[in-house]
């Protein structure tokens, strides 16, 4: 059974450890995508410092293993710019590279969506990188709909949301 739950305080170094699996995994299939998590430099790792100090990073269990991680926030302008509060922003998302192929990435998705329809949103939105053809196949074939791009740290950022009008189909 998958359960979400807030991170812990003391917990930063598993979600580093996860995205570091998925920096490697990426690495390995000539994926030049989140490489920076290989040796995250000190901004990188303040972001998810702050995703734990605010309550908005989120760990995706079976039993008592850390299965992925992601950081769930209700407004998003760094990557965004001003919007309405009408929609849940999901970013450092990954999981176990172990579990590749078993769906447990859409499974934590539902999840997320049904945190955001408890908040009374209408859109899970995303982004991932532009020139990532196979995840942003991913993130369409699970719904999301391209709705733009940005570019954030030098970075070309394609920006993806899902409406929530619908329960999940997973």
């Amino acid at each position: 059974m998958l359960t979400i739950r807030r991170a812990e305080a003391n917990e930063l170094p598993v979600a580093l450890n996860l995205l570091k699996d998925a920096a490697i995994w990426l690495r390995e299939r000539q994926i030049d995508y989140w490489q920076a998590w290989l040796d995250p430099p000190p901004h990188f790792v303040a972001w998810i410092q702050d995703g734990f100090d605010t309550h908005q990073f989120h760990f995706a269990c079976q039993g008592q293993d850390v299965v992925g991680c992601f950081r769930l926030q209700w407004e998003d302008e760094l990557f965004w710019g001003a919007q309405a509060p009408v929609a849940g922003y999901v970013h450092s998302f990954t999981t176990a590279r172990t579990l590749h192929g078993k769906r447990i990435g859409e499974r934590i998705l539902a999840h997320v969506e049904e945190m955001c329809r408890a908040q009374e949103k209408q859109f899970l939105r995303l982004d991932c990188g532009s020139h990532v053809a196979g995840l942003r196949r991913y993130y369409e074939a699970y719904g999301f709909q391209r709705v733009g791009e940005t570019i954030v740290m030098n970075d070309r950022l394609t920006l993806y949301q899902k409406p929530l009008d619908q329960p999940s189909q997973i």
